[in-house]
């Protein structure tokens, strides 16, 4: 597909991708107006992600796939754009996925494969690391995180068998505002009663270790690939601690940060600025309020933002600004991005007199964070 000549890099919408499950809510439905599913159990909906198509203007019908593989540096950036990573056809591939969750049940118990493992047994260019930010939560509300004591394979193997995994199972209580990163290799459940954004690499491989006796056909297990991949060490921390900047309009919260991505939580008093200037795309998520986008210069372009609204920011969009709606209440909204994790993490917040340990969480439990490599001494 060409691009319009006239076509130049503005923020895009898309049509969100619902997904029905068997562990499905129903709110889903009612928070992105899509009246025609109301009532059904929707798990899932895909608000980012390369198959979707553009909701509007000149490129309307169009994939985000296809504008990446017409116009791969606009919209990855020169970070991405002359990567390795790939599809099978040899395009430039959309890292990055954005979904928003609802669980009316237990999903099952499950872990995702690293990128290595993924292309080699898979076929696919990405593993799948994923992040939780959790929007809403039922009193004593509860996840599988990881496990409560060392496993074994052979001691993995023998639990599954004599129906006793639950058993070493660490479950843990969320609340609303808490962060879960889930490394690839992370032994992972989400409870019933959770609300949940979620940003993970742009990757459906998901490896069933047990789906608590549910008879679906559609639903197998992944017993032999899960133990190949599964963390059997228990994490010394399951949430991570936003760190929380104060900015002339309003706060910036950073919610994680890992090779794969990093997410902030930006509370939009007043305006805010943000400068993609060709390293990265934003990923836009409006949690709450409402207001809109203006790119700077003389362009005049102006996108409103309300409530549940996902949007792509390209990466050659050289600034623009967030401004909160006159009526006083913030625009909350999570920006996600993948990171130079010096230049986006670890320099931003050193400067503002941040402590090591607090930067290091931000990448989950300190024994894995990616952050640990650029810690240990002082970056320049």
């Amino acid at each position: 597909m060409q691009l319009p000549e006239t076509w130049t890099a503005v923020p895009l919408k898309f049509r969100a991708l619902p997904k029905e499950k068997v562990w499905g809510g129903n709110r889903i439905a009612a928070m992105l107006h899509l009246d025609a599913l109301a009532g059904r159990p929707i798990g899932e909906a895909w608000v980012v992600w390369e198959g979707l198509q553009i909701e509007a203007g000149p490129l309307v019908g169009w994939t985000l796939a296809d504008l990446v593989r017409a116009d791969p540096l606009s919209i990855l950036g020169r970070r991405l754009a002359a990567g390795e990573t790939h599809t099978p056809s040899g395009g430039p591939a959309f890292p990055l996925l954005v979904k928003i969750l609802d669980a009316r049940d237990t999903l099952s118990v499950q872990v995702h494969p690293q990128d290595r493992y993924a292309q080699e047994h898979e076929g696919e260019p990405f593993g799948k690391a994923e992040v939780w930010y959790v929007l809403a939560a039922e009193p004593g509300a509860r996840l599988i995180h990881g496990v409560k004591e060392r496993l074994t394979r052979a001691g993995a193997e023998q639990a599954i068998e004599g129906g006793t995994l639950n058993e070493h199972l660490d479950f843990i209580e969320v609340a609303a505002g808490d962060v879960i990163l889930n490394l690839p290799g992370t032994i992972h459940a989400l409870g019933d009663g959770i609300l949940l954004y979620e940003l993970q690499q742009s990757s459906d491989l998901t490896y069933r270790l047990y789906d608590w006796d549910r008879r679906d056909p559609s639903r197998p297990l992944h017993i032999e690939k899960s133990l190949d991949v599964a963390r059997m060490e228990p994490f010394a921390k399951h949430k991570v601690e936003p760190v929380e900047l104060s900015e002339s309009g309003g706060t910036r919260a950073f919610l994680c940060a890992c090779d794969y991505f990093a997410a902030e939580l930006l509370r939009v008093q007043s305006w805010m600025v943000e400068r993609p200037r060709g390293a990265c795309f934003h990923l836009l998520t409006i949690l709450g309020g409402k207001g809109f986008l203006r790119l700077a210069g003389t362009t005049g372009v102006e996108i409103d933002l309300n409530r549940w609204e996902s949007l792509l920011v390209p990466a050659a969009v050289d600034e623009y600004q967030l401004r909160a709606a006159a009526d006083g209440e913030p625009l909350v909204v999570i920006k996600s991005y993948v990171p130079d994790l010096v230049q986006d993490v670890v320099r931003p917040l050193r400067g503002r007199g941040i402590l090591t340990e607090a930067i290091l969480q931000l990448g989950g439990d300190p024994a894995q964070s990616d952050l640990g490599r650029f810690l240990a001494y002082p970056v320049i």
